[in-house]
C-alpha cells in the first residue's frame, strides 16, 4: 500500500531501471528518472539511459529526454508512442 500525503497526491513509484521500448518493440534503454513541473504539478518528461543509440540520435550526459505525452504505458516495462520526440538530456 502506498502512503497518501496530506495533500491527497500519491507519490510517484520508482521507475529507475525499468526497460523502455518504442512502439515498434525496439528497446531504447532504461528509465532513469521523471522530470516534474512543480508549478503545474505534472510530469513533463521521462529520462532514459540509452545503451546503443540509433544513428543520428543525440544522447546527452543524462541520456535522452522523452516528453511524457509520448509514454503510452508504464508497468514492469515502459512503452512509448510511435514518434516520441526524443531529445538529448543535459
Amino acid at each position: 500500500m502506498v502512503p497518501q500525503s496530506p495533500t491527497g497526491i500519491e507519490p510517484i513509484p520508482s521507475i529507475e531501471g525499468r526497460p523502455v521500448y518504442t512502439a515498434s518493440g525496439n528497446r531504447l534503454g532504461e528509465a532513469v528518472d521523471l522530470c516534474v513541473d512543480l508549478d503545474d504539478d505534472r510530469v513533463t518528461a521521462l529520462l532514459v539511459s540509452v545503451e546503443d543509440p540509433p544513428e543520428g540520435m543525440e544522447v546527452g550526459p543524462r541520456g535522452v529526454r522523452v516528453p511524457f505525452r509520448s509514454v503510452r504505458g508504464m508497468a514492469d516495462i515502459i512503452v512509448l508512442t510511435g514518434d516520441p520526440g526524443i531529445e538529448a538530456a543535459d
